[in-house]
């Protein structure tokens, strides 16, 4: 029974700290320092103490092991989560379409998207748009609405000044 406690702790302690430690990776790629080095305290405080109870623990039982390795993989999988529902930010999207009108860039502006038309070329449009990572999906939508054989290339932006956000 207490291998089974002990198994419980080890895979919650590294579930969380491998979740705060894909959260931090992605702070400190969008610029967060101080959040990102506190968090990396926190992280490897949990790290350590897991660490140190299976490495001075007499039980050598490979549900250990197994624990140990289940909750870092676990909290791979939570932090993405975490990043996709709950870590705000920007995206670029580049979109080209071969629809050279105006149809498509009155569309977009219609359902609230800020649109910059950057060229005409080869009978093909490239636009610009900057939007809320929220918005995503319904971008994509909307696009394969008005032309599903456009090419889509989505970028988190790194830093976005005036223009308009949905």
């Amino acid at each position: 029974m207490k291998t089974m406690i002990m198994c419980v702790e080890v895979f919650l302690a590294r579930m969380i700290d491998v979740s705060i430690g894909s959260v931090r990776t992605i702070l400190l790629v969008k610029g967060k320092n101080i959040i990102s080095m506190i968090l990396a305290f926190i992280e490897i405080l949990i790290w350590y103490f897991v660490a140190r109870e299976i490495l001075t623990s007499r039980d050598t039982s490979l549900y250990l092991v197994f624990s140990y390795a289940g909750g870092y993989a676990f909290g791979t999988y939570v932090g993405g989560l975490i990043n996709k529902y709950f870590v705000r930010g920007n995206l670029t999207a580049f979109v080209v379409t071969s629809i050279k009108n105006k149809s498509m860039v009155d569309k977009l502006k219609k359902v609230k998207y800020g649109v910059s038309v950057l060229s005409y070329e080869d009978g093909k449009m490239v636009l610009l748009i900057e939007l809320a990572k929220k918005n995503l999906n319904k971008l994509k939508s909307t696009i394969k609405e008005i032309d599903d054989s456009a090419f889509l290339v989505v970028n988190e932006s790194m830093h976005v000044e005036n223009g308009f956000m949905p």
